[in-house]
């Protein structure tokens, strides 16, 4: 059985159904029975969720284009417009269609020559933003905002949405989406039955390291089985894969929290309950799903 889009969408119902089977067994334990009450809104919103993404890249063709564009120009205006209580730069809807046009140009692109200068871009933001503290005048606080909105969302997630608009690189991006939900899912479900030690205090106080730890088993077992069945990757260089996109699905999550802590917003604008916005939703698939077309463009993987 190959890597398709057709397979991936394939797998990811039948992780849904399994979830759905793993919260009713949990459910019939009267001590978990309350925990499991709250979790199943929860997981109807996350329903929703993956049937939108499977749908639009099982559909494929100008209706994926559609969504990867508007998804771009969302998640900019949402960045843009949380950090404009900071310092006012450009509009929010000018930062999203212009994170749109660059990426769709870029597109055209072979994604080696997008990968290689992402990842030095990177390394450079992050070392530009260490220098640049916002705490003076309003110059510097343009400047670290900036920094900020260049660093995430904008940088991955135009590598992000050049690679779905590629075509060829759009399966990765759905196997991510598999491995974050995975990952997140039994994430969240891991820290209300069992978690007690915060991660994450000041960035993530929902995160809990119990939780985080019943993520990680379970993604690298979702990561071995599919790497084996769909894809005939060795089981240790599926385990790496899955370390790789749990690490930035963190990261993501993380790097987006700090975007709303640092400028004092709770909240990306809400699109759906039990979610805030679609950068909320979409944070840690944006930076695993680049990282991972990185990864597979540059070692050769695909």
């Amino acid at each position: 059985m190959g890597l398709t889009v057709t397979t991936l969408a394939l797998t990811c119902l039948t992780l849904l159904g399994a979830g759905y089977l793993v919260l009713a067994l949990l459910g019939r334990n009267e001590r978990l029975a309350p925990t499991v009450h709250e979790a199943w809104p929860i997981l109807f919103t996350e329903t929703l969720i993956v049937g939108v993404a499977v749908g639009v890249f099982w559909i494929g063709g100008w209706i994926l284009t559609l969504a990867l564009l508007i998804h771009a120009g969302r998640i900019g205006y949402e960045a843009a417009k949380v950090t404009e209580l900071r310092a006012r730069t450009l509009p929010p809807l000018v930062v999203g269609a212009a994170i749109a046009g660059i990426a769709f140009a870029l597109s055209f692109l072979p994604m080696v020559l997008l990968c290689a200068p992402a990842l030095i871009a990177a390394v450079v933001l992050i070392l530009l933003g260490r220098r640049v503290g916002g705490s003076g005048g309003p110059d510097d606080q343009i400047q670290s905002v900036a920094l900020d909105l260049a660093l995430f969302p904008t940088l991955p997630l135009i590598v992000f949405t050049a690679a779905g608009l590629n075509g060829a690189y759009a399966v990765w991006l759905l196997a991510a989406f598999i491995l974050v939900e995975t990952f997140d899912s039994y994430a969240l479900l891991g820290g209300k039955l069992f978690g007690k030690t915060k991660a994450f205090p000041r960035l993530s106080p929902n995160k809990t390291v119990q939780g985080l730890g019943v993520g990680a088993a379970m993604l690298m077992l979702t990561a071995a089985l599919a790497g084996a069945l769909l894809a005939g990757l060795p089981l240790i260089e599926s385990g790496g894969i899955a370390l790789f996109v749990g690490v930035l699905t963190v990261a993501g999550d993380l790097t987006a929290s700090r975007l709303k802590r640092k400028s004092g917003v709770k909240d990306y604008p809400k699109i759906l309950p039990h979610q805030g916005g679609l950068l909320d939703i979409t944070d840690a698939w944006i930076t695993a799903g680049a990282g991972l077309v990185c990864l597979v463009v540059l070692a050769g993987l695909g």
